[in-house]
């Protein structure tokens, strides 16, 4: 050998005693043929300890037998590849302390025979690292499960909440109904009790029908009174949704505003355009429809005009609210949905009126805006998802 394949011998040892992966040569037989200086830094052994023992002193007791089976069916078909591929695998030390470990295993022929070349890396730190992170993702999943539990609990009061809200608001405002109600249920009870006094004394036929058909028509205008009161107040639970007609809404809704005006002379215009039925709780959009005509009439003292129009946009229907009163100053419109905000005097009102009809129309996926109109008075224009279940393109 030449002077120069020495020198590359050395380097090539020097290479294999530095590399910062275990080396290790095992014969057929099983036996330690060669290992670097790290592998048996890494066992606690010294190298020359190592050569010609068994190569499973470095490997648990537990799993020996095992070892020098898979060994043995390895030798029948080598080839490149990690060791225990889908297993955890494990070094023992000297001292017989075991340690995590990787190993990759390649065969190759010498002039003295076949041998394995295996490269042995302690994955003691880095199976620590994975544990702390193990550890770490499922306290994250823990706090998230808690986190998540939380805010549906925080979720569930606060729609527990809302409806109470709503509710009270319907229970005012109901107050405020109370004198019109009275007074559209007491006219037809003066026409039945003077109908009845007739009946008792009449003997014709014909008369009597006549009284007859006075009663029931008097009878069905105060059951359409109190039906709408009814409904308007009728409690409920956010499961209760219906596909709800706009139209029907906004009748059942002038037609309670009529009944709670006194001396005003509001003219009502209304604008029906074909629109399909949205998703909802009938009397929650009427509580909409209601608390903002209720509105419209208070800026406009006396006398009035208000105009309610719907419209399809899109996948959305539109309704508008609009009147011709004082209109709303411009630094406060973005405050008026704000709650306990009023420009009402302390008596009119606790300000959460238009707060509620917000959180209504939210809470079904729409939106309202407000702004003042040229030459006086204010518009609300609010916009609800169509009702996808019921709705049906047009032919």
């Amino acid at each position: 050998m030449t002077k120069t394949s020495n020198s590359i011998t050395e380097v090539y040892e020097l290479a294999l005693q530095a590399a910062p992966s275990g080396i290790l040569v095992v014969d057929e037989s099983g036996e330690i043929r060669y290992s670097n200086q790290t592998l048996a830094d890494m066992f606690g052994y010294r190298v020359e300890e190592l050569l010609d023992e068994p190569v499973e002193i470095l490997i648990p007791g537990q799993f020996a037998a095992a070892h020098r089976r898979h060994m043995e069916n390895y030798a029948r078909s080598p080839h490149a590849r990690d060791m225990g591929s889908g297993r955890d695998l494990e070094g023992v030390t000297r001292d017989g302390n075991k340690f995590p470990v990787e190993i990759g295993l390649r065969p190759t022929r010498t002039p003295s025979g076949a041998v394995v070349v295996a490269t042995v890396v302690d994955i003691t730190v880095r199976k620590a690292v994975e544990e702390r992170l193990r550890r770490h993702e499922q306290e994250l999943e823990q706090l998230v499960a808690e986190r998540t539990r939380e805010l549906e609990d925080a979720q569930q009061e606060k729609e527990r909440m809302l409806e109470q809200l709503i509710q009270a608001e319907k229970m005012t405002t109901i107050g405020t109904l109370v004198s019109g109600i009275g007074h559209e249920i007491n006219n037809p009870l003066y026409v039945l009790h003077a109908a009845a006094e007739a009946l008792a004394d009449e003997s014709d036929i014909d008369c009597c029908r006549a009284y007859g058909k006075d009663i029931l028509k008097q009878v069905t205008r105060i059951a359409e009174t109190v039906k709408n009161l009814s409904r308007y107040a009728q409690p409920g639970t956010r499961h209760d949704l219906q596909a709800v007609d706009l139209a029907e809404v906004v009748e059942d809704g002038v037609r309670l505003v009529r009944q709670s005006l006194n001396d005003e002379q509001i003219e009502f215009e209304i604008t029906d355009g074909r629109v399909p039925e949205i998703r909802a709780r009938f009397e929650e959009i009427l509580q909409v429809v209601f608390n903002l005509l209720r509105n419209a009439i208070q800026a406009m003292p006396g006398e009035g005009r208000i105009l309610i129009g719907t419209a399809r946009d899109g996948n959305f229907v539109r309704l508008l609210i609009q009147d011709n009163g004082s209109g709303i100053p411009r630094e406060l419109l973005k405050r008026v949905f704000d709650p306990f905000f009023t420009t009402k005097g302390p008596d009119e009102g606790e300000g959460l009126g238009l707060y509620i009809v917000r959180q209504i129309i939210t809470r079904y996926g729409g939106e309202i805006e407000v702004d003042n109109v040229d030459g006086g008075g204010t518009r609300f224009e609010i916009r609800f998802p169509v009702d996808n279940r019921v709705d049906k393109p047009e032919e």
